[in-house]
């Protein structure tokens, strides 16, 4: 059976113009240890269909039909308490653009434990331990110093580690990353891919 699969997904919006379908009829498989792209044009549905795989779509995006499993386990059907605990405890994202998923008044340090806390029994000293663990992980140059700063004052390849830090944090069965390298130069591109394989 499959990590993930995903069969017949359509997506569509309500507008006052009617309904736009944004995904129509999309289905693919992922395998534990696979690596699966999703390659189209700007605009042909690939960050819609993470977003639905994640469960994040907000109104007025809606799914009318399709099946999303997660080990064999319907997620589409799931309450928003229910996704909550599933993203970042089994379900990792990483997005197109870093500073959309951090805190800008929290440190990196506080919201990388903050996410360890949230799936984890563990203390705050605990948490923070890991916290600057997966920062070296990800090769952060000068972690513990990165721990104190707010995001705002890291370049957008290292606001891109600390959100991969952030969704590797709970060793998520299943990553998905939303064109995780779009804002940086081809340098720092090309560290990032390699941090994601490895």
């Amino acid at each position: 059976m499959a990590l993930l699969e995903v069969e017949d997904l359509r997506v569509e919006f309500r507008s006052r113009h009617g309904v736009v379908r944004a995904v129509d009829g999309v289905s693919f498989s992922v395998d534990a240890g696979e690596v699966v792209g999703i390659v189209g044009e700007s605009g042909s549905g690939k960050s819609v269909t993470a977003f639905a795989v994640a469960g994040l779509l907000q109104p007025p995006a809606y799914v009318p039909s399709g099946a999303i499993r997660l080990d064999g386990t319907d997620i589409s059907s799931m309450s928003e308490r229910q996704m909550r605990r599933l993203r970042g405890d089994t379900v990792g994202m990483v997005f197109q653009e870093p500073m959309s998923a951090l805190n800008p008044v929290m440190t990196v340090g506080r919201q990388i434990s903050e996410a360890i806390r949230a799936h984890q029994r563990v203390s705050r000293k605990e948490a923070n331990a890991k916290a600057l663990d997966l920062l070296r992980s990800v090769e952060m140059p000068a972690p513990e110093r990165r721990m104190k700063d707010f995001p705002n004052s890291l370049s957008g390849g290292m606001r891109q580690r600390v959100v991969i830090a952030m969704a590797m944090a709970n060793d998520p069965a299943l990553l998905i990353l939303d064109e995780p390298t779009t804002a940086l130069d081809v340098t720092v591109q090309a560290q990032i891919l390699d941090l994601i394989r490895d």
